[in-house]
């Protein structure tokens, strides 16, 4: 059988009010769990596999940083991916839930990151798109470019480690790393397992970055908080009783609650043209966001995109903005394509790994003592998975007790029995319990 293996990936800050100490985090989990068990943190169906380097290559001249970052995630996650390329060939003996032992073929299916890691896994520049060969003066444009190959992309990077001076390697925007993680993986496309970020490319991108910043070139500002401070109070709505301009750092939620209101208070403050060119893209926004999709929903979606590029000239004509060559609204042309192809957005939302940050990298930690705190992350992540371990275990050991009439006479008020309780020995623990959670950090 098949285990389709979806990675994510996020580079988080670890020190809340000084110094800049990040952790890279590396998650794991498996497209065989339902979507939304996958997505509860309770039920731990994501791991954490491995912390990336954080490095500022300091010792590298500015020019060669960036190249060097590239090397550097590479190579680290050719270690982390090196057991996953040998299970999926040969595949491995597995007890399944059902209890049956089969062969399973661990094969990558989906990457989830935000738009900076997306190009470092795909080699390309951050001008590029990381799933397309589409130019960068043609980014603003509705019309599809061919699909980027992984097999064509290695064998660029091949002629352009014999020949320096390569005219193909510069026009697909690459960068020169020979040796990325993802080619010996089997029955693996990468670029094809890039999937849609609804955080950062529809609420914190579109919706926030772009068109609340022209709606408010066109209403103004003052305009802007005085409609969000006249809506009514209702249950259930959220009330930005101050505006939306003194909020400095804004949640997936509170994007949600604004795009909610938002076509409502531009409705007789700006243009028709305005208000339509912002209906269309909320409506993408939200049927990006759908749960489950039919024929009929991916249609809406796009005619919402095509609507959307055929009225967008308006804010041209007003003065809001030059051009629309940005990578985020590039990005909406691959969303009916992912979700045909890996299912619906919601289940690679980036708000999840973002909340695994909590337990697996700022706990672990504040748990440090700050000082060449990722060994001590990992050794302090071991303790609680140990510790998970024995819990569940004694758990389960309650609940396989058969109920003797000496324990019903206990519970119905008689003596405790020392001889009916029994030893705890240690021996239950078995070889798991105190395996490390963050396999990557011991050298797989």
């Amino acid at each position: 059988m098949v285990a389709p293996v979806i990675l994510s990936s996020d580079k988080t800050v670890l020190s809340v009010f000084s110094g800049d100490k990040k952790a890279w985090p590396v998650y794991l989990t498996i497209g065989n769990i339902s979507k939304d068990v996958r997505r509860r943190v309770s039920a731990h169906a994501t791991i954490l596999i491995g912390y990336l380097p954080v490095s500022k290559l300091e010792c590298y001249q500015k020019k060669t940083r960036s190249v060097a970052g590239y090397h550097l995630f590479h190579y680290t996650m050719s270690l982390l991916m090196r057991l996953l390329a040998k299970a999926g060939r040969q595949g491995k003996a597995m007890i399944c839930a059902d209890g049956f032992v089969r062969q399973v073929h661990l094969i990558l299916a989906a990457y989830i990151a935000d738009f900076p890691e997306q190009c470092l896994v795909g080699c390309n520049k951050e001008s590029r798109c990381p799933r397309c060969l589409v130019q960068s003066q043609d980014r603003g444009d509705l019309e599809e470019s061919a699909s980027r190959s992984m097999e064509d992309t290695l064998k660029t990077l091949r002629r352009k480690r014999r020949n320096k001076q390569l005219k193909k390697f510069d026009k697909e925007g690459l960068q020169p790393v020979f040796k990325p993680f993802w080619k010996d993986l089997p029955f693996t496309d990468i670029f094809a397992c890039i999937t849609p970020d609804i955080l950062h490319q529809l609420h914190k991108g579109i919706f926030h970055d772009h068109l609340v910043q022209w709606c408010l070139g066109v209403i103004g500002e003052k305009e802007m908080d005085a409609h969000f401070q006249a809506v009514g109070q209702y249950p259930g709505l959220h009330h930005f009783k101050k505006g939306i301009s003194v909020v400095s750092q804004w949640t997936g939620t509170e994007h949600r609650e604004m795009q909610r209101v938002f076509v409502g208070l531009l409705s007789g403050a700006a243009e028709d043209n305005v208000l339509l060119m912002a209906h269309l893209l909320l409506d993408f926004i939200s049927y990006a966001q759908f749960q489950q999709h039919m024929d009929q929903t991916l249609k809406a979606m796009q005619d919402s995109l095509s609507l959307f590029h055929a009225h967008k000239d308006v804010l041209t004509k007003l003065g809001i903005c030059n051009h629309f060559n940005v990578p985020k609204i590039h990005s909406l042309i691959h969303y009916i394509s992912s979700i045909r192809a890996l299912g619906s957005a919601d289940g690679y939302n980036m708000e999840y790994p973002e909340r695994l940050h909590i337990d697996y990298a700022k706990d672990a930690y504040h748990a440090s003592n700050k000082q060449d705190y990722v060994e001590q992350m990992a050794l302090w992540l071991q303790h609680q998975e140990a510790i998970h371990h024995r819990t569940a275990y004694h758990a389960w050991r309650q609940l396989k007790k058969p109920a003797s009439k000496d324990a019903v006479h206990r519970s119905s008020g008689g003596g405790i029995d020392d001889s009916d309780v029994e030893p705890d020995t240690g021996d239950h623990l078995g070889e798991g319990a105190g395996e490390v959670a963050v396999r990557g950090l011991s050298g797989m």
